[in-house]
């Protein structure tokens, strides 16, 4: 349970406002720890400063921070420098009660608030403190921050800042402390045909058979489709389900892999349910990944013309993006996903517990879609020019780890942003398509040999989209080369050693044509993308060469 918050951070940051908007979220107490010198000592830091030099400050706060670690329920504001301590590091991080969240910032953007902040506080008059009274102060900002850095990146969240408001940060604080304290994160899409109601949480996939009872109280039965490497791995838990549940359970093995998502793997669940007596109250339960979600989704849209669905997600990729939309379907030999229905679950149970035993490559290729989700957020609806992104870049380390609150929250954000696409076009039939940025290629990279996973064959299709959109101007090579380096950190393909040709052929029956154009969706220097069909033969076979080394 945490019950301490500390956040830490450059000045600039905003750490000060943040923390009274997440202590009055919370209603916590708030210990602002530049604020309470101030009040104790009846002078200001930098008077302290002036009159006493640094070393005896540092000593004040040390001491005054060790007071507020003895609180419970506490939003703590610390100090720029406050956390530049081992000592300090040591009781951190062997306190299970206290979550470390970063505050980040650009030295652009610090050395710009800082400004503010000093001629709002001296009424209009610029007053400079040390950290601006110097020749250079971008340069200063910069070699301190960078001094500062290794303690900071210890955090156990970085939320970058930029130019979002306080509020934004702070509500996504308090959501990180609810998730870290066990509550369930919900995002509700409402759509024409049904209310979806995805819950985010470690510990949520115990609740399944209750909210089944919840949701569909009269259901007799639950048909569980479950990837046979999950059963394996997750016998136990399954078992488990079984008893506790209040509906007579049928659990069917999925065989792991996109084989079962076919003619005669959908023809299995069929004999299975049809066989065993499914009637209309019935609910269908897919638990897996993205195979099983689609061929047992596809089979509760059509078995008696449709039963209830609920998805249990074990995967990264099919907890960001499949279970989420009601895209169901099988494969065709012609191409991937040719067959199938939009059919949205009534529950979606994301429980990111699942994540520990995934292989790690399954791993690796879901962050493929969340990377996605960070080029196209400008152009969703709500969404934040580059956000996601920085929150990728800030917190690799962590969240290929799967810490948590942080892989929780991060499932989240993602959930919320596909849901947001989905809610505004259920069907693809304009703004959804953008949910397909790096697929066009990506999928005929995937289909020409099956050697890939889908989220590797994704990451391959996003490079060659860039190369694409940096053969257009539309974006500089730069901007190609940050996502290059942000899938190598996730430790994601970039190139792939395939005919170009076969490529080309799957491609051409891609089932996301419009009138027997392809559709490209294409990144936009200011952010998000856009849906182009100018993109020519030969920009097609430069980007095919260089995702192909050729």
């Amino acid at each position: 349970m945490v019950t301490r918050l500390v956040l830490i951070g450059f000045s600039g940051t905003g750490k000060s406002t943040v923390s009274r908007l997440v202590a009055d979220r919370l209603g916590w107490s708030l210990f602002d720890m530049d604020a309470e010198i101030e009040r104790c000592e009846g002078m200001s830091i930098l008077d302290m400063f002036s009159a006493r030099g640094e070393a005896a400050f540092r000593g004040l706060e040390r001491a005054v921070f060790l007071e507020a670690l003895d609180r419970e329920e506490v939003v703590i504001a610390t100090g720029g420098g406050a956390v530049c301590t081992e000592e300090i590091w040591r009781i951190l991080e062997a306190d299970p009660a206290t979550l470390v969240v970063g505050l980040d910032a650009s030295p652009e953007v610090l050395l710009e608030r800082l400004t503010a902040h000093e001629r709002q506080a001296a009424g209009g008059e610029t007053t400079k403190r040390p950290l601006l009274d110097v020749d250079d102060p971008l340069d200063r900002i910069t070699r301190l921050k960078a001094d500062r850095g290794p303690f900071y990146q210890r955090a156990d969240v970085t939320i970058p800042v930029g130019n979002r408001s306080p509020e934004s940060t702070a509500a996504d604080i308090a959501e990180l402390i609810r998730l870290a304290n066990g509550t369930a994160s919900t995002v509700t899409l409402d759509l024409p045909q049904g209310t979806s109601s995805i819950l985010v949480g470690r510990g949520q996939r115990n609740e399944v058979t209750s909210l089944v009872g919840g949701r569909w109280p009269k259901a007799q039965r639950a048909w569980i489709a479950a990837d046979a490497a999950v059963h394996r791995n997750h016998a136990t838990w399954l078992t488990s389900l079984e008893n506790a549940s209040s509906v007579t359970v049928y659990v069917h093995d999925v065989p792991s892999g996109e084989s079962s998502k076919s003619m005669s793997g959908l023809a299995n669940l069929y004999d299975w349910m049809i066989g065993g007596g499914v009637e209309r109250g019935d609910v269908a339960v897919a638990i897996g990944g993205g195979v099983t979600g689609d061929v047992m989704g596809f089979a509760a849209a059509t078995v008696l013309r449709g039963i209830g669905l609920m998805q249990v997600p074990t995967t990264l990729l099919s907890m960001v993006d499949s279970s989420v939309g009601g895209k169901t379907g099988i494969n065709h030999p012609r191409g991937k996903n040719l067959i199938g229905a939009f059919y949205q679950p009534a529950l979606v149970v994301v429980d990111p517990a699942f994540l520990v035993s995934l292989p790690k490559r399954d791993l690796h290729s879901g962050f493929a879609e969340i990377i996605k989700h960070g080029v196209i957020q400008a152009s969703t609806p709500g969404g934040e020019n580059g956000f996601l992104l920085d929150v990728l870049e800030a917190n690799a380390a962590s969240l290929l780890t799967l810490e948590e609150p942080l892989t929780s929250w991060v499932i989240r954000q993602n959930v919320s942003l596909k849901a947001s696409v989905v809610r505004e076009d259920e069907k693809e039939s304009r703004l959804r398509a953008i949910l397909n940025f790096g697929h066009t290629i990506g999928h005929g990279v995937e289909a020409a040999g099956y050697s890939l996973l889908h989220g590797e064959a994704v990451a391959v299709g996003m490079v060659a989209a860039m190369t694409i959109a940096v053969g257009k101007g539309l974006i500089t090579n730069a901007e190609r080369e940050r996502l290059v380096h942000l899938l190598e950190a996730y430790q994601l393909p970039t190139m792939a050693d395939v005919d170009t040709g076969m490529v080309r052929a799957k491609m051409a029956r891609d089932k996301k044509k419009a009138s027997g154009e392809q559709q490209w969706v294409l990144p936009m220097q200011s952010g998000g993308v856009e849906i182009r069909r100018d993109v020519t033969e030969t920009e097609i076979d430069h980007a095919l060469a260089a995702i192909a080394g050729r």
